[in-house]
């Protein structure tokens, strides 16, 4: 799974460099809301997050991706194990990553972050706070 992913990633960017992917805004394209119980869904809608950040923010791919991989296992590990299916926010996952980034943490502070902000269901608190 994780060469198919890597495999993904060197398509996209060189669809990227060449400048055939033309988007109004990045962002637009990632979905608010994701309820799936596949893990092909979430690795591919984590996959186009951490894509995204890196045609829209100009950020080095090495620096990005797989960064969500963790998070990813996080909920795979315990939501798919109790046979119950995830809920993700691409958007808001994607603004967050976007300004821990922005702040210049570490890879290792993000991924602890991600997996804090999971456990303790902040990324539906924002989600919920902006529907209002």
């Amino acid at each position: 799974m994780l060469l198919q992913r890597i495999l993904f990633f060197i398509l996209l960017i060189s669809v990227s460099i060449s400048g055939v992917a033309q988007e109004k805004t990045f962002a637009d394209a990632l979905p608010e809301k994701l309820h799936t119980s596949i893990d092909k869904i979430l690795d591919d809608q984590f996959a186009e997050i951490e894509q995204t950040l890196i045609r829209a923010e100009k950020l080095q791919p090495k620096d990005v991706l797989l960064v969500t991989v963790p998070l990813e296992n996080y909920i795979e590990d315990i939501l798919f194990t109790i046979n119950r299916p995830a809920t993700i926010y691409p958007k808001i996952l994607y603004n967050v990553l976007r300004n821990l980034y922005k702040q210049g943490k570490s890879r290792d502070h993000i991924e602890q972050a991600l997996i804090t902000m999971q456990k303790d269901n902040q990324f539906k608190k924002m989600y919920d706070a902006q529907e209002e």
